[in-house]
């Protein structure tokens, strides 16, 4: 999705400013790197490199808005992980409006129940909503609504002047909105049916209208719909999400792989600068745990982007796979050591400096085998399915070999799913 040039130029300053973080407490510890300390310090380096990633994520508010019944817990548990919207559990924020969260969770859903009530209740709700959206305007960016999703049941096929004038009421705060079709049962050409047509003639204020079915429907033994549309919805909700958002909606929505890739090869890009840095100097191979410490924050604010929970011993578990030395304790000197035979050309080098070039070459190699495997372990969660270490090392090492001995991506637009 696109971006202003000013909000790409703040991320990448983001991402520089999070490594070089990491590649100053290195060398602040370098002694400890391969001493007896030096495994609690690679675990205290992982842990606040995760902590320094929470910080960064920023946060996203969403504000769903819909008749009792039409889906909306069934949409946002489809779209967010952690079952955000499980009954019963939100907090009440005024007499109609609940909030849902989790401590940790990035993303705060606020939910308008009861939207077929009429008259003076009617008008008390959309009082509310109003209320709600300038209060959290006036505190940080991070706290301000960010989206709204109206929800309607697309199969009633009905828009009621009450939800129209309700349409024109949020037009007038400001906060991009998504009419949302849902229980869509058109597939596979939702866009054709005849109410979507429908309200694209009637010129709504809203930026895009998203017929979609949250999960398979089962109408008998013979056919089944299976779900449709969400994807599509979270894409046109990031297009619309400010910078302060994006990054917590891409890491909490479930279905979108590829964006969560693409978030995390620009932290890629910035170690791989961070190793050019180190590299530069050159760097004696007597310091090579410098480069591993850099690496170790990549590994962790990867992992923090696809809300994989890893840890310093998953890291060197594969480490220890690429080495060949099975589940072996391995060193940071050893493991450069080990990583420069698989890289062609480089696998012994005068004097035991390590380049510039060198250095970023494994560190992207690295990284970008790591988001493959990051990527493979989303889309089997997808399905249900729960890798094995084993099927983990196996996937990280085939790619680890395959992007070093190109020293490139691969052939895709960026590195989409």
């Amino acid at each position: 999705m696109s971006q202003t040039e000013p909000e790409s130029r703040s991320w990448i300053e983001k991402l520089i400013r999070l490594t070089h973080q990491t590649v100053a407490r290195a060398r602040g510890q370098q002694g400890d790197l391969e001493d007896s300390a030096g495994h609690l310090f690679k675990r205290h380096l992982f842990k606040q490199s995760l902590l320094e990633a929470e910080a960064e994520m920023g946060h996203c508010n969403v504000l769903v808005i819909g008749k009792s019944g039409v889906g909306k817990s069934t949409l946002v548990n489809a779209v967010f992980k952690d079952e955000l919207a499980r009954t019963g559990v939100g907090s009440p924020v005024t007499r109609h409006i609940r909030q849902y969260s989790k401590q940790g969770c990035p993303i705060t859903i606020y939910d308008t129940p009861g939207m077929e009530l009429a008259g003076e209740q009617n008008t008390q709700i959309r009082l509310e909503v109003a209320q709600l959206i300038d209060e959290l305007r006036l505190k940080d960016p991070e706290h301000h609504i960010h989206i709204v999703w109206y929800c309607i049941h697309h199969e009633l096929k009905r828009l009621e002047e009450t939800e129209r004038r309700w349409l024109r009421e949020l037009e007038l705060k400001d906060v991009p909105v998504i009419l949302v079709l849902t229980q869509c049962l058109e597939y596979p050409n939702p866009e054709e049916s005849e109410f979507f047509q429908y309200l694209q003639r009637q010129n709504l204020p809203v930026r895009y209208i998203v017929p979609l079915l949250a999960k398979d429907k089962v109408i008998n033994r013979q056919l089944t719909i299976p779900a449709h549309g969400l994807e599509h919805l979270i894409g046109c909700t990031l297009e619309l999400l400010p910078e302060v958002a994006r990054l917590a909606f891409i890491r909490q929505q479930l279905l979108r792989v590829d964006l969560k890739a693409d978030a995390a090869f620009k932290y890629v890009s910035g170690y791989v600068a961070s190793a050019a840095f180190i590299g530069a100097t050159p760097l004696p191979f007597a310091d090579a745990p410098l480069l591993v410490a850099a690496q170790i924050g990549m590994i962790a604010n990867i992992s923090f982007i696809f809300g994989y929970k890893a840890s310093p011993s998953f890291y060197y578990s594969l480490m220890a796979a690429l080495a060949g030395v099975g589940g072996a304790v391995v060193t940071g000197r050893a493991i450069v050591s080990n990583l420069l035979k698989l890289i062609p050309g480089v696998g012994s080098l005068a004097g035991g400096i390590i380049q510039s070039t060198t250095a970023a070459t494994l560190t992207l190699s690295l990284g970008l085998a790591y988001i493959e495997l990051m990527k493979a372990i989303a889309r089997a969660e997808i399905q249900g399915i729960q890798l094995s270490q084993k099927e983990m090392q196996e996937i990280f090492v085939r790619e680890y070999q395959e992007y070093a001995g190109r020293r490139t991506q691969k052939n895709e637009v960026g590195i989409r799913a």
